[in-house]
């Protein structure tokens, strides 16, 4: 099979590569639909830990070909999207509900390669069986999403509240959608380019603002009065973590999502957090939400097709890491079956 294979920190080739071997409860997923993620290109530049060997891709949708020995919930032919964290169901967070923050948990690409690749294999409890009707370009967005909805479930946002998002890529796009879904009465977006914030007018944000052209904090309390109730960064950069500071209101919730640079830091005025009594929160990746976000997805309620703006063959990788970096279009998935080389 084709796939994208690490080599070090910019050093990604696409290969052929024997598929490894299944164990009694995996699945083996033809692979259609697989999206970049800010996670891949802390990756590509290695800042986030990737074996050498290793095939990078998490955002994954694509048919069930085979199953193991052990598997009885999911059958060859199925379509699914997958859950791309491996978790050890023994450690305290585990056995609290909280797999996410699981001490031993790691990425699917991590297991027995990701999703840059014709296959990919699994165990059976990662994979999701999707509606018949719904696209495997939207199921690409599900992992996405359900990480989206574990950030509304953090905010706790409530009817009538204010929301500013701040960072207008498929994630904040996913984020303004679902805070309007939980009953926000106000949503502003920051965001620089102007084809993302007339996107996110036509998903029903209140308000889409630029940051480069205006100050972003000045026009979000300009919009909202005293400030938001709950400000979202969902951009990863120090600039804008520093501003939601300034953007909450007294009493307010601040919740960090976007992937920053690990190695980045920030300077704030503790007297701020405890005069203003903010309340911070970190927000990692989905928990028990995928099931939530599949029916968000599938009834429409929540909007992903909008975002996908390109989609590219295996051959594209480098082209569609590079458009991320760029921030070019909003969503960009890799479409390794129509390479077609097989197994």
């Amino acid at each position: 099979m084709k796939a994208i294979v690490s080599h070090g920190s910019g050093d990604f080739r696409l290969e052929d590569r024997p598929l490894p071997a299944m164990d009694a409860s995996d699945v083996l997923v033809e692979v259609h639909f697989c999206g970049v993620c800010g996670t891949d290109i802390h990756m590509y530049h290695g800042k986030w830990e990737l074996n050498p060997g290793s095939t990078p891709g998490h955002e994954v949708s694509g048919i069930v070909r085979e199953v193991g020995s052990k598997v009885d919930r999911i059958s060859p032919g199925d379509r699914v999207a997958i859950d791309p964290g491996i978790t050890c169901r023994l450690c305290e967070y585990c056995r609290s509900s909280r797999l996410h923050l699981c001490t031993n948990r790691f990425g699917m690409y991590h297991y027995k390669g990701g999703g840059f690749a014709e296959y990919t294999i699994v165990p059976d409890r990662q994979v999701f069986r999707i509606p018949d009707a719904m696209p495997l370009e939207w199921a690409a967005l599900l992992e996405p999403a359900g990480c989206c909805l574990h950030c509304m479930d953090r905010a706790a946002i409530k009817p009538g509240e204010s929301v500013a998002v701040l960072g207008g890529g498929a994630i904040g796009l996913i984020l303004v959608q679902l805070a309007l879904l939980s009953g926000a009465a106000r949503v502003i977006l920051s965001e620089p380019r102007e084809d993302r914030r007339e996107l996110a007018a036509n998903l029903g944000a209140t308000a889409a603002i630029d940051p480069i052209g205006t100050d972003p904090v000045a026009e979000v309390r300009r919009l909202a009065g005293d400030g938001v109730d709950v400000v979202i960064e969902s951009a990863g950069r120090a600039a804008t973590v520093s501003q939601c500071f300034d953007m909450v209101k007294r009493g307010g919730r601040v919740v960090l999502f976007g992937v920053n640079d690990p190695e980045t830091t920030i300077e704030f005025r503790p007297y701020q957090i405890f005069r203003n009594e903010i309340t911070i929160l970190g927000s990692l990746m989905s928990n028990d939400s995928l099931p939530r976000t599949l029916e968000l997805i599938a009834s429409g309620r929540l909007r992903v097709a909008p975002l996908i703006s390109h989609v590219l063959p295996l051959e594209g990788f480098h082209r569609a890491i590079q458009m991320h970096e760029r921030q070019e279009g909003v969503k960009i998935l890799v479409h390794p079956e129509s390479s077609g080389s097989g197994r």
